[in-house]
């Protein structure tokens, strides 16, 4: 996953950024359970595993597509730039074109993750399938292990599927952004570019949206975003 994210910099071409930021939102959304699936279906019909979803939102992930996302750049940029020989979709140096990609990308990505895992659904489905597999895995074993082997044997499934299916925790990614506001309020201050501010207010809707879920104080005043620490 730490490569997929490398491929989201400016240094490689609006098409890179493109198949890889489709590919990465793909993981997320088949890593994540809707409310078809039934609370008693257990893991048969929901997503195997979330543990690339999980990958994504690892702090040095989510720390360097912010870095993509306030990468200093302009329209004076060359854009003489040509594609390396040896690898295929890589920059000889970032352009105005592949900056404003990478911003757009980097964003797409992390408003997914936010967008698929911003609910109440994720925790009791994890609670019910993990109850279900339990249940299951005793009925399977209990007429051939004493007490101490059917422990273990629980203990082991239950590491397996969390191991598998853990919750995926936004606050990593909250604790990055809001350590570098003055970096976003700069920019929304004297944009880069209208594409680029357009899709910066988009994420700034999403983490609105997360904060008023998770009860954290904050106010928006004059294109300024503060955190309020009770």
């Amino acid at each position: 996953m730490g490569r997929l994210v490398e491929l989201l910099s400016p240094d490689h071409a609006p098409s890179v950024h493109a198949i890889v930021a489709d590919l990465v939102k793909n993981i997320i959304a088949m890593a994540t359970p809707s409310p078809a699936v039934g609370l008693t279906e257990g893991l048969q019909n929901g997503p195997a595993s979330n543990r690339f979803a999980r990958e994504v939102a690892r702090p040095a992930n989510i720390s360097r597509m912010v870095d993509y996302i306030l990468n200093p750049f302009s329209p004076d940029m060359d854009e003489s730039s040509t594609q390396d020989g040896n690898d295929e979709g890589t920059l000889s140096s970032p352009t105005f074109e592949s900056s404003i990609s990478s911003v757009v990308q980097s964003i797409a990505v992390i408003v997914e993750l936010i967008r698929k895992n911003n609910s109440d659904y994720f925790e009791p489905y994890l609670f019910h399938a993990l109850r279900n597999r339990l249940i299951q895995v005793q009925q399977q074993q209990q007429t051939h292990m004493s007490g101490d082997e059917m422990r273990a044997s629980l203990e082991g499934v239950m590491n397996e599927m969390v191991h598998r299916m853990g919750v995926i925790h936004l606050g990593p990614l909250l604790e990055i952004i809001s350590s570098r506001l003055s970096e976003f309020q700069k920019y929304f201050k004297s944009p880069r570019s209208m594409v680029v501010h357009f899709v910066l207010l988009l994420l700034c809707n999403m983490l609105i949206v997360c904060l008023a879920r998770i009860d954290i104080n904050y106010t928006w005043q004059n294109g300024t975003f503060h955190l309020r620490t009770i």
